[in-house]
């Protein structure tokens, strides 16, 4: 790849639906490496294809490093993460005791190759004075194998390989999350062979195609077929469905209207998950009809606010999923409300852990309160504006009330 340093020849960068590609020649050696998900498992993987084409015997390293966080953020949560290396697995293992929502989740990094050597010091890694895009763990015969508390912890695991001339390798990177040391060790030991991740891609490569070949348009313009065709779903459901994430923000909560509007998306398509993020609003609604602006699962601590266009979202894209599906038994579907204190006159927002499983109610319900919360009335007769998000562009115009 060409970050962080780059080689004397071309790349050649390719993004397809659920994986990247990145091809190079670099000295006869080509190298073909692809990274991406599994569909279903927390595992990633970053295989990387070597093939001599140099005319002679070489010898080549791979090394995989990345730095974990396993919290908020790197400065906070660095002092607290513990580093080991698996005996059972061959694999680093990571945890933060201190996280008090994941305290008992382990992080893996794994690499299977001959000469395998590791570290988890940074500073041993990167080297005094040094950056990434000169290491001081590259000009070593190996890596030292530190591991433990006390150090600016990161995950380096490097192996080494012969090529003959003509011959190809196959390296695969491997790191993932699981809710504890024995789920972690199983998910490594389900993704043990070359074949269990090539099935992976195989089965990613077929979900997509799905999903994106569900609805084809075709118009004049080739580059809004293309578009109309994969990139814009792919960007609704994989960006803003499953990893909540955007251009400036990536803290993963899920947004009230947010997510609502992305599933108006895909009601002609994947219709399953917007009854599920519907569900999943409607159950981030207080009694009094108001609902949650954003929140982090899974504890669900969020925000409660003014912002009056939210709560509405919800009935709205009810009637919408109604109309496309037919499906009027999720209007009988039960669910749970927040239970929080209310804002105080002058307060605009407060974050906090609502309680929640004492009320419920049919979504009708749900979607019957919401509207009338909505219904504030000024002296004549115009419905009051209420506040909004910072770059609504009128959240300040009904802030006062």
């Amino acid at each position: 790849m060409p970050f962080p340093t780059k080689g004397d020849s071309r790349y050649i960068t390719t993004h397809g639906f659920g994986y990247s590609s990145f091809d190079h020649i670099e000295s006869g050696i080509e190298s073909h490496l692809v990274t991406f998900v599994d569909k279903d498992s927390p595992i990633k993987f970053i295989v990387l294809e070597l093939k001599n084409r140099s005319g002679r015997e070489r010898e080549i390293s791979a090394t995989g490093f990345m730095e974990l966080i396993l919290g908020d953020v790197r400065s906070k949560t660095n002092m607290h993460i513990l580093p080991r290396y698996d005996q059972e697995t061959g694999a680093l293992l990571f945890t933060n005791r201190y996280n008090s929502v994941f305290g008992e989740r382990v992080a893996f990094f794994k690499v299977e190759g001959a000469n395998l050597s590791y570290t988890t010091d940074r500073a041993e890694f990167i080297g005094r004075n040094r950056s990434m895009k000169d290491p001081e763990a590259l000009y070593l015969t190996k890596l030292s194998g530190k591991s433990g508390a006390g150090m600016d912890t990161c995950g380096a695991l490097q192996v080494k390989v012969v090529l003959l001339d003509g011959e190809d390798k196959t390296i695969v990177f491997r790191m993932g999350n699981e809710e504890n040391l024995q789920e972690a060790q199983a998910l490594i030991r389900k993704f043990s062979t070359i074949d269990d991740v090539w099935n992976s891609l195989i089965q990613v490569q077929q979900y997509w195609k799905e999903v994106l070949g569900a609805v084809q348009v075709e118009t004049p313009d080739q580059s809004l077929n293309i578009l109309a065709n994969g990139w814009l779903m792919y960007q609704t459901i994989a960006c803003r469905i499953f990893a909540r994430s955007g251009f400036y923000q990536s803290g993963g909560a899920f947004g009230f209207r947010d997510q609502l509007q992305d599933v108006l998306a895909v009601l002609n398509t994947q219709p399953n998950l917007a009854r599920k993020q519907i569900l999943l609003s409607a159950s981030r609604q207080f009694v009094e009809g108001d609902v949650q602006h954003w929140w982090h699962p899974p504890e669900g601590r969020g925000v409660r606010t003014r912002c009056s266009d939210d709560m509405l979202w919800l009935p709205f894209v009810v009637s919408r999923y109604i109309a496309a599906t037919g499906d009027k038994d999720l209007l009988n579907e039960t669910v749970g409300f927040l239970e929080s204190r209310p804002l105080y006159q002058e307060e605009e927002s407060f974050y906090d852990l609502p309680a929640s499983g004492n009320f419920s109610a049919s979504l009708y319900e749900h979607c019957v309160r919401a509207i009338r919360h909505s219904l504030h009335f000024g002296e004549h007769g115009l419905p009051f504006i209420g506040s909004g998000d910072w770059n609504d562009g009128m959240d300040r115009v009904g802030i006062k009330g």
